[in-house]
């Protein structure tokens, strides 16, 4: 039965992967690790905003109550959820980190690294066996579109990055925000309403990402999904939810 699993999963990921560019995948069951599937696991891509994810995993060292004005974070020329607020109304390091994970807001995630510092990310990533993912560059307006593209990872790193946001118990409000994502038109689009999905999204020109917790009643399992080079990204956006729905059925039958 696990073989049959196995083989069908096998089946589905190669035509996804063949479909355009540069594709990272990973599936894997959370309940039996050996059904579990991988294309192009070690191949270094562009990590994009699903990097905020370690982000928020190293400020979670920090004291999450510290409270910042919102005068005092940088301003961007574009639109940023922050815009909302005025200038004396004070958040907190947990609120900026939910503002980073769940809107995937820039300007909040250059102030959780003002707090932290990219150093402390990079040796919280190295500390965690995340050895092929870095953080070389921040998300002010300066560094947006192709400078982000130094910012690296691979689909085993973020196998890794879930698998301890799923299990440390000290990570779990960052699991809860992740579960309260906003993005949801690649892996969760398809899946059904009882289905918890928390997931990161990753998107510059030609590149788009999604790497997922899925679980519900009949389904539990790691969904690691990177692509890069695409040349059609709406296309792929449907292509990708339509192989998120089919892993689900297979995985839940």
């Amino acid at each position: 039965m696990i073989a049959d699993t196995v083989q069908q999963l096998e089946t589905l990921t190669a035509a996804f992967a063949a479909s355009q560019g540069d594709v990272s995948i990973i599936v894997q069951s959370k309940t039996d690790p050996a059904i579990s599937v991988s294309i192009n696991a070690a191949a270094k891509v562009p990590s994009a905003s699903v990097i905020k994810t370690a982000i928020a995993c190293a400020a979670a060292e920090l004291d999450l109550t510290k409270p910042t004005s919102k005068s005092d974070l940088d301003d961007t020329f574009y639109c940023s959820i922050l815009h909302a607020f005025d200038d004396g109304d004070q958040l907190t390091l947990k609120n900026l980190i939910g503002l980073m994970l769940i809107v995937s807001d820039n300007p909040a995630t250059s102030a959780v690294l003002d707090a932290i510092g990219m150093d402390k990310v990079n040796d919280w990533l190295a500390r965690n066996g995340l050895a092929r993912s870095n953080l070389s560059i921040g998300f002010d307006d300066n560094a947006l579109g192709a400078p982000l593209r130094a910012n690296l990872t691979t689909a085993e790193d973020c196998l890794k990055l879930l698998k301890i946001i799923d299990r440390e118990p000290k990570y779990t409000f960052i699991k809860r925000m992740l579960a309260n994502n906003l993005r949801n038109e690649r892996i969760p689009k398809c899946l059904p309403d009882d289905a918890v999905i928390a997931h990161k999204t990753g998107t510059l020109a030609g590149l788009m990402h999604d790497i997922a917790i899925i679980e519900s009643p009949v389904a539990a399992y790691y969904l690691v999904i990177l692509g890069d080079g695409l040349e059609d990204d709406a296309k792929f956006a449907r292509e990708l939810a339509a192989f998120s729905d089919e892993v689900y059925a297979l995985l839940s039958a």
